[in-house]
Formats: structure tokens, sequence, C-alpha cells
């Protein structure tokens, strides 16, 4: 309808044009990976200590899925809370000789 003013919606807008899509990429990386296997293995030998008897008689599996079950998850929170630290005292370290 050219210059009237009464049909300027009659304009087409612009059509937006989608990027092209990325391939799919994970958001994990090789720590996650790893912190998963260990939780897993874990968890199997809890169930492997649990089901079976043990041969020996030397340690018994009760004591050993007793063990596993209570005492590794806090060695494991502790490991990881002195790691934590440590790293973080590294980096502090890092940033004072950087200056």
């Amino acid at each position: 309808m050219g210059d009237d003013p009464l049909f300027d919606d009659d304009n087409t807008p612009e059509v937006h044009q989608p990027e092209p899509k990325r391939p799919w990429r994970p958001r994990f990386g090789i720590g996650s990976i790893m912190l998963a296997t260990f939780l897993l293995s874990m968890l199997f030998v809890m169930g492997h200590y649990m089901l079976n008897d043990s041969k020996d008689g030397t340690l018994s599996n009760r004591f050993s899925f007793m063990f596993v079950t209570l005492a590794a998850p806090m060695l494991l929170l502790t490991i990881l809370s002195i790691g934590k630290e440590l790293l973080r005292y590294w980096e502090k370290q890092s940033q004072r000789k950087n200056r």
C-alpha cells in the first residue's frame, strides 16, 4: 500500500534466521567421570562384601562391609576436603609469586 500511514503494519518484519545447530558437547569432564567411577566401584564393593561369605576367615566380610559403608565415605570426604584446601593454598601462593 506504499506510503500510506494507515497500512504501516502491513510491512512484513524481517524473518529471524535460526543459527545452525552446534554438535553436542558433554558438560562433564574427566574429573567427574573418575568421581562417578569411584563412587560406583565403592557401591559394588559394598554389595560384594554384603552378599558373599569370606573364604579365608582372616577378615570377615561383615567387618569389611561395615568398614566400607561406614568409614570409607568419611575418609573420602576428609581426603577431598584436604585436597581442596591444598589446591586453594597453592593457588594463593602462585598468585603471590606472580605479583
